[in-house]
């Protein structure tokens, strides 16, 4: 019996909080991303959320979940924030679910998702793409926090970069994209680079990288990049967080 359920279209996107739609913003912008593992260490991983991800301009997150534990995080300690979140699937069990989220404390102008044509092998799960418009300071912006396919073919994986990219090149301004891109071997690497690189987009390089297989990535248009980091001693997910300051 299969475990989860997979929300029709109409009910994959959920808000939690409010942001603010005149927020003056400042012109550099910090970003926090991290695959969170959903919050599975929970004590370690309440105290890393917080010290990292407090006060950044916007959070991008991968194996979010709604459920008892970290909606509260976000409602006591980000109470200006607003978080956008596509569900990949709800468990059966509890009827918690995991998916991309973007908190920040501005309302986006527009939100807005794609769900990859193919499942994953052996799970059947679906990866999902999230697409956030904001405004900053009169020039919009797009965020894009994507979970790319794993467990799939080369061809599905590289089909599921081009419907990412696809999105992406009907927007003409400044782009964020991160998240996790599954890049496990150098093939599935190149590939990633070869289609961003297509968008005008630059793959940042990381400092202090000590990670050992480079699956989460950060890609960037029409900004400044004034940092770029990987915080390589956190234990709380499988995933190291990374941190970006830019400048438009």
């Amino acid at each position: 019996m299969v475990p989860f359920v997979v929300p029709a279209k109409d009910k994959v996107l959920v808000k939690i909080g409010e942001g603010e739609k005149n927020l003056v913003h400042p012109s550099e912008i910090s970003i926090f991303v991290w695959n969170v593992y959903k919050g599975q260490k929970a004590h370690l991983f309440t105290k890393d959320f917080l010290q990292l991800g407090t006060n950044k301009d916007f959070i991008l997150l991968q194996e979010a979940t709604v459920d008892a534990y970290m909606p509260k995080i976000w409602e006591q300690n980000f109470k200006n924030y607003e978080w956008n979140l596509a569900q990949s699937f709800h468990y059966k069990k509890d009827l918690s679910s995991t998916g991309v989220a973007i908190g920040s404390k501005l309302t986006p102008q527009t939100v807005d998702f794609i769900r990859a044509k193919t499942r994953e092998f052996f799970w059947l799960t679906p990866k999902l793409t999230l697409f956030s418009e904001y405004d900053l300071g009169g020039q919009r912006a797009l965020f894009v926090c994507t979970h790319v396919l794993n467990f799939v073919t080369t061809g599905a994986f590289s089909n599921s970069l081009y419907e990412i990219a696809e999105k992406v090149s009907a927007f003409k301004g400044p782009v964020v994209l991160a998240g996790d891109f599954n890049t496990w071997n150098f093939k599935r690497y190149m590939i990633m680079r070869s289609i961003f690189r297509e968008l005008g987009l630059e793959h940042l390089d990381l400092e202090n990288d000590g990670r050992v297989l480079k699956l989460d990535h950060v890609f960037v248009r029409g900004f400044d990049v004034l940092k770029a980091e990987v915080h390589h001693t956190v234990l709380s997910s499988d995933h190291f967080p990374l941190e970006i300051k830019l400048r438009l």
